[in-house]
């Protein structure tokens, strides 16, 4: 399986992080764009695509936020998978846009927008990730109602890392365009199941996965499926992503002005629990 472990490219050195994970650090942008590509190149040919995903931090697991927290056991799953479901059933029911376009995507679209899925958020944009590394989330309210995004400062933590996950998942098309169902993976590109009238998914190059498991049991660690790990340090990552606008939480998370998808949801009428999240209002 492909990896970075024979990678010798100029501006990158190879460590290891508190976890004992292998991790890849790079200084500078060409040998950032050069390692992805290398490791997408690789793993196509093992039949997988490589999308990326932004993080403050490593972990030792790599859960989907409905099953933080929690065992690996058909009853703590079936207990938040079907608090899940009732929220889906509500917001699918008072909205008739769902109507429009396939179902295998309203539950990833949720997730983009607040809710606590089974799913894991990735992009296909390298410097989407890296701002999603480079910030960081403060959320309050009831499940997270209210979430706020802030540039994390390097003067406040001068050896700051921004890492990039490199998250491998199946090529195996199913006959609705975006989604592939493979064996051990599913993955969804909502900028193709999904109409942009819900702009966040195409402002943010939405890519959502998840493992699948045996029968009702999913696992609630997907880190099996990371090809490789990425760490830049915070002043440079800031320094590549410049002031555009585009890379911006007001770019990446569009107001419902903009996106109309959002305020259909930020309009419905639904009862939030707090263990799985809501519709997520965003400062931006």
């Amino acid at each position: 399986m492909a990896d970075f472990a024979k990678l010798t490219v100029r501006g990158t050195k190879h460590a290891t992080d508190v976890h004992g994970r292998h991790i890849l650090e790079v200084s500078d942008p060409h040998a950032l764009i050069q390692a992805a590509g290398y490791l997408k190149h690789c793993c196509a040919l093992d039949g997988e695509n490589v999308y990326f995903r932004g993080q403050e931090t490593t972990y030792a697991s790599l859960a989907p936020s409905l099953f933080r927290g929690i065992s690996n056991s058909q009853g703590a799953q079936a207990a938040r998978s079907s608090a899940k479901n009732q929220f889906l059933k509500q917001v699918i029911g008072n909205s008739p846009i769902f109507n429009k376009f396939s179902r295998v995507a309203h539950e990833p679209l949720l997730q983009h927008y607040g809710l606590q899925t089974t799913w894991l958020d990735l992009v296909d944009n390298i410097w989407v990730a890296l701002w999603f590394a480079s910030h960081r989330a403060h959320s309050s309210g009831n499940g997270g109602q209210y979430l706020h995004f802030e540039r994390r400062n390097p003067l406040d933590d001068p050896t700051g890392l921004a890492y990039i996950l490199l998250v491998g998942t199946e090529v195996s098309p199913t006959g609705v365009p975006g989604f592939n169902k493979g064996r051990n993976t599913e993955t969804i590109d909502l900028r193709i199941c999904a109409p942009s009238i819900f702009l966040r998914p195409h402002a943010q190059h939405g890519i959502l996965f998840r493992m699948r498991g045996q029968g009702t049991v999913r696992p609630v660690d997907y880190s099996p499926c990371i090809r490789g790990v990425i760490s830049i340090s915070l002043r440079d990552a800031i320094s590549w992503l410049g002031d555009a606008p585009t890379l911006s939480a007001h770019g990446l998370f569009p107001p419902p002005f903009y996106d109309q998808g959002y305020k259909i949801l930020l309009d419905g009428a639904f009862n939030s629990n707090p263990k799985i999240g809501s519709i997520a209002m965003v400062g931006a």
